[in-house]
């Protein structure tokens, strides 16, 4: 997915005026970004993401206009797929507007648009992009001391190793479905067994019985079986009712919960800065309280309590409504489960007395019994056939958990990236002057070595990490370009960070030769001075009147 050119204006603290990028013109070019605290340099990645994805990481829509101005507006063009895109967005008023080969989009299912695009139209997904063109070493970590499960996430999100993971799941929880069916058809061959035995037992009491019995009774017992065996499946099939309530109603009291415990803390959180307006001063700029400016937040403050408490109030109830349900429900459910015993205890009974009054004699007896050994056995036979079917699914699922496994395809093709990634580390390792050797296994384990023998990242001084995880970085972008041949943007954020005058250098010359090879353009953000001349172009912000704008100019 390339990225040809961005024009916004009010997101955040850019003003009214139309800010441009032209990733066209500027083309594998290495970006300085200067700028002071709170200047905008960080949201330049927010607005192409947004732009592109209608969301950004850590934010919500309502905090990115400005909020002064109290709008946001901005476009962008971009390549995918062989199609050439126009987007353009806007909150305050709402805008989503997208042209694909300079034709306008039918927009009338505009609530599956985004969908649409991400899915068909997107070569690289969202939660792959927001950790590809915005990196942080700060934020990246160390990554050769990182858990294997944390190194193992990125690496999945980055190679698409995620898709693998995701099929692997529902593959385990078909096999969860599955047992739980094996299981179930086990447990009513079981008691399909024991059913037969025990008509069995009483074919052969009435045969040897020789006294005369009392027909009627029998008769009698017999209809009374039978209603007792529709009542168990009238009860079978409430109990299946009253489980399935049970787990609607526990899931919808869990999300009462969270939503309980979260209003919760927003309230907590509002009246903790309304506090803070019980000072004759305000702790940040040292102003009067009493001025317009601060008395508005407090309204703002004191306005989003009474929503807050008065959303908390609604949930609480709704929350302690769906409780009692539960609880009711599980009364039922525990009910249920009494009355059913009594039903088998009254069945038994009446077997036991069938068994007392047949007679060897009375054929339509023992007639019927053997046809109900017939039925026991068809069912038996059927259960028996779905038993064999799901043990067969469960067999093929298994083989496919394994290839989705951890040992199994991905294993093969982290096997086929490690190569080029261990070469790219250990060429650019040179580069930099790190003294020891950086190679990482098929499970993703850092291993260093210096002068043959193995030493610990613990050992590692803070700049000598940083160059670790520069090196790291620059070699996963490397492989990204292989598989996002089109990206053409990268955001580097504080990497400078704890590294000396030397490392600087080398990192400079890394970034050059990098961006030249794959072809990106690269913005550097940096809180302390760097060296300009070291950069191609020079991205500075400046504020006017409490709005931030940029100059692009080259240098050199």
């Amino acid at each position: 997915m390339k990225i040809k050119k961005c024009e916004f204006k009010n997101f955040a603290s850019y003003g009214n005026r139309v800010q441009v990028i032209d990733f066209e013109e500027d083309k594998s070019n290495l970006f300085l970004v200067l700028g002071g605290n709170g200047a905008g340099k960080s949201t330049l990645a927010k607005v192409i993401t947004y732009l592109c994805y209608g969301k950004v990481e850590g934010s919500t829509l309502k905090d990115l206009p400005n909020r002064v101005n109290g709008a946001l507006w901005g476009k962008i063009w971009l390549e995918s797929k062989g199609n050439s895109l126009e987007i353009e967005r806007g909150i305050n008023p709402g805008i989503f507007n997208v042209k694909i080969n300079g034709s306008d989009y039918d927009v009338a299912g505009k609530a599956n648009l985004q969908d649409f695009l991400e899915t068909e139209i997107y070569e690289i997904p969202y939660n792959v992009f927001k950790n590809v063109i915005i990196l942080s070493i700060n934020d990246f970590k160390s990554f050769i001391t990182m858990s294997p499960y944390d190194k193992k996430r990125i690496i999945d999100k980055i190679f698409g190793f995620s898709i693998i993971n995701e099929m692997a799941e529902a593959v385990k929880e078909k096999r969860r479905s599955i047992i739980e069916e094996i299981r179930t058809y086990e447990d009513e061959l079981r008691s399909l067994n024991e059913s037969i035995g025990s008509v069995y037992d009483k074919i052969e009491q009435i045969e040897l019985l020789t006294a005369e019995k009392d027909a009627s009774k029998i008769k009698k017992l017999k209809e009374d079986l039978i209603a007792l065996n529709e009542n168990r499946k009238k009860l079978n099939n409430f109990t299946e009712v009253t489980k399935s309530k049970l787990e609607t109603l526990d899931k919808e009291s869990r999300d009462k919960a969270s939503d309980h415990s979260t209003l919760k803390n927003k309230i907590s959180n509002v009246k903790q800065d309304l506090k803070l307006f019980e000072n004759k001063t305000c702790p940040t700029c040292t102003a009067p309280l009493t001025s317009d400016f601060h008395l508005d937040i407090k309204k703002e403050k004191e306005s989003t309590l009474i929503t807050l408490t008065g959303q908390y109030e609604v949930i609480k109830t709704e929350y302690e409504d769906s409780v009692n349900k539960l609880q009711d429900l599980r009364i039922k459910g525990r009910q249920i489960h009494v009355k059913a015993g009594q039903l088998e205890v009254s069945m038994d009974n009446i077997k036991h007395k069938l068994i007392e009054l047949a007679d060897k004699d009375e054929s339509n007896s023992s007639s019927d019994l053997k046809q109900l050994v017939n039925e026991f056995n068809f069912r038996k036979t059927e259960k028996t056939t779905d038993k064999l079917k799901s043990e067969g699914e469960d067999y093929y699922l298994t083989i496919l958990e394994n290839l989705m496994g951890e040992d199994g395809i991905k294993n093969l093709a982290v096997r086929s990236i490690l190569p080029s990634f261990n070469n790219h580390i250990l060429l650019m390792g040179r580069e930099m002057g790190i003294p020891f050797g950086i190679r990482f296994n098929e499970k993703f384990y850092c291993a260093l070595h210096h002068l043959g023998e193995e030493i610990s990242p613990k050992t590692l001084s803070t700049g000598e990490k940083k160059k670790v995880d520069f090196v790291i970085i620059m070699a996963l972008m490397k492989m990204i370009k292989v598989r996002f041949p089109s990206l053409n943007i990268l955001f580097l954020d504080e990497i400078f960070s704890s590294i000396d005058s030397d490392g600087v250098y080398h990192i400079i010359n890394i970034l050059h030769n990098t961006i030249q090879d794959i072809g990106l353009n690269t913005f550097v953000i940096n809180h302390t001075v760097l060296p300009s001349e070291y950069f191609d172009k020079k991205l500075e912000i400046t504020k006017d009147s409490g709005f931030s704008e940029f100059t692009i100019e080259s240098i050199g």
